[in-house]
């Protein structure tokens, strides 16, 4: 199995260079693009209820924003050996808790500056019959604090 490059970049690093890429339990599913592409929680308006009036006053201009979120990514890193398969699971675990990220996926023109909140699942380490390549899957959970601000 050989990682397509240029779908998923961290901080200008093509993932594919560590054999890291998105990927989906089970065929069919996008629950990666699910969490990319799903927009933000609308931050409530302010407003004021007063007693002696009927419902609640708003500002005559609204400024709509998002509120900060969380995106669940699934990854999988596949490579031709266990050693080189730790070695690139070692990197991108360091990548992913180095600090700011910058998530870049071009096939969905989309940047975001995000960080690491946890790591939430991980999947067993497994031989591809085919290539006897070795692969396993870990999901985490990015948050997002300015959501499409594209990276600024």
């Amino acid at each position: 199995m050989e990682v397509e490059k240029g779908l998923f970049y961290i901080n200008s690093t093509d993932m594919a260079t560590y054999g890291c890429f998105l990927w989906e339990e089970n065929a069919g599913d996008h629950t990666n693009y699910d969490s990319l592409l799903k927009p933000p929680k609308m931050k409530e308006y302010t407003s004021v209820s007063y007693r002696e009036l009927d419902g609640e006053e708003l500002p005559d201009t609204l400024l709509p924003c998002y509120e900060a979120r969380d995106i669940t990514l699934k990854m999988a890193i596949v490579a031709d050996t266990r050693t080189k398969w730790y070695a690139y699971y070692n990197t991108v675990i360091a990548m992913l808790k180095s600090g700011w990220l910058t998530i870049r996926l071009p096939e969905i023109d989309r940047v975001m500056k995000v960080y690491m909140k946890e790591y939430t699942k991980y999947s067993q380490l497994t031989l591809l019959k085919n290539t006897g390549q070795q692969i396993a899957g870990f999901t985490v959970t990015l948050r997002e604090p300015k959501p499409f601000s594209n990276g600024n």
